[in-house]
C-alpha cells in the first residue's frame, strides 16, 4: 500500500523564485498545477531537477502532444520547469 506521505510533489514556487526569474508568481503556480494535472495522468509528475534547464524545452517538445498540451499550457509548464531546475 502506498501512502500519501510517500508521494513526492514538485516544489512550489515562491515569491523569490518569481522575482529571480522575472515571471509572475501566479504563472509559475499555474504551470506547476497544469504540469501535475496533465503529466500526472500517465506517470509521476516530473521534478524540475530531473533535467538541466536547457533540456526541458526538448523534453516538452517530445511530451506535449502525448499530454494534449496547447501552446499556453506548454509555455506555463516550461517556465516553471526551467526556472525551478535552476534553484
Amino acid at each position: 500500500m502506498v501512502t500519501a506521505a510517500c508521494r513526492v510533489t514538485p516544489p512550489v514556487a515562491t515569491a523569490a523564485d518569481a522575482e529571480r526569474g522575472q515571471i509572475a508568481l501566479d504563472e509559475l503556480h499555474r504551470g506547476r498545477k497544469t504540469m501535475i494535472r496533465k503529466c500526472g495522468n500517465c506517470h509521476r509528475p516530473p521534478m524540475p531537477e530531473d533535467h538541466p534547464a536547457g533540456e526541458w524545452p526538448r523534453v516538452l517538445d517530445e511530451m506535449s502532444k502525448r499530454a494534449g498540451l496547447d501552446g499556453g499550457q506548454r509555455h506555463l509548464i516550461e517556465q516553471y520547469l526551467v526556472l525551478m531546475s535552476r534553484r
